[in-house]
């Protein structure tokens, strides 16, 4: 009888401590790597070495660095979401090797849309970080381009040459959508911005900035919003996470349960106002693209922690 008794003791004690290993929370040391473009790895090093903590809270505005936006949510994701992380940001060329990094377990988690997660067994999805239609862009041209026009005069989008990158799917459907003189494929956002500095083509689709004159440069060249004209990204954003990464399931859970509390307190729209993605001078400009998917905006109170 004792030797039962013992036996059942032991089962149950295996019992508890398998139960325990599948409810326990993930480390609170566990380092998470973020794919940043080389262009603005600097930038993302920067804030987090800076002794003040405002650019990692998204309170100083014109940032405009999407990159830093993006390891500022996924680090207050994963906090909210109950995981003591640290982010790690690593070099990577572009969007397309990032993915990559992500499939190889070379790097651990990083935003992205949901065609190109869906469907991919490489890869977990979270709920939606960013809503369809949240990205908005204009119409960015060399700076006086609707000088001799009239006060709120629209420019006639079948005379404008537009100039893209083919490989950024959904601002070419966008531009592809669009009623244009013209469209160029370009290699890269440097490429982009020379062609349309050389006379070859009218604008090209760009995030708002934060600045007073929503202008961005690339080597010198600065282009600016065609005023009263966007187009919006009728798509969700979401954490792409490797499968590779340990514990990936509960990571997704963490940061489902993050996503929603920065949404709820405002957040995530912090973050996209105070770097241009969603800019309160555009609110009643024209969407070129407007569907009655991409009509409802979050207007949910912004937080300043």
């Amino acid at each position: 009888m004792r030797i039962m008794q013992s036996v059942m003791t032991i089962a149950a004690s295996f019992m508890l401590l398998a139960t325990s290993a599948s409810t326990a929370p993930l480390k609170q040391d566990q380092i998470i790597r973020l794919p940043v473009r080389q262009a603005d790895i600097e930038g993302v090093e920067a804030c987090i070495r800076s002794p003040s903590d405002d650019c990692r809270k998204c309170r100083e505005s014109n940032q405009s660095n999407l990159s830093l936006m993006n390891y500022t949510l996924l680090h207050e994701a994963l906090h909210a979401g109950g995981i003591k992380a640290e982010v790690d940001p690593v070099i990577s060329p572009n969007s397309e090797r990032s993915r990559k990094m992500i499939a190889s377990g070379m790097a651990d988690i990083k935003t992205d849309w949901a065609f190109n997660i869906s469907g991919n067994d490489d890869f977990l999805k979270t709920d939606p970080l960013l809503r369809a239609g949240e990205i908005e862009k204009g119409l960015y041209a060399p700076r006086g381009f609707m000088e001799g026009k009239a006060d709120n005069a629209l420019p006639d989008i079948h005379t404008l040459r537009a100039v893209g990158i083919r490989n950024w799917r959904l601002d070419w459907q966008g531009l592809e959508s669009l009623p244009l003189a013209s469209l160029t494929n370009a290699a890269t956002v440097k490429q982009m911005f020379s062609i349309i500095n050389a006379g070859r083509a009218d604008f090209t689709l760009l995030e708002f900035s934060s600045r007073p004159d929503m202008g961005r440069e690339v080597d010198g060249i600065w282009l600016y919003p065609i005023p009263g004209i966007k187009v919006s990204l009728p798509e969700t954003q979401h954490f792409m996470v490797s499968r590779k990464l340990k514990d990936a399931d509960k990571v997704i859970e963490a940061l489902n349960r993050g996503i929603k509390t920065l949404r709820d307190n405002g957040f995530i729209r912090l973050c996209l106002m105070n770097n241009g993605v969603i800019h309160p001078e555009v609110e009643d400009w024209h969407t070129l693209n407007a569907t009655a998917e991409t009509a409802d905006r979050d207007h949910s109170t912004v937080s300043s922690q």
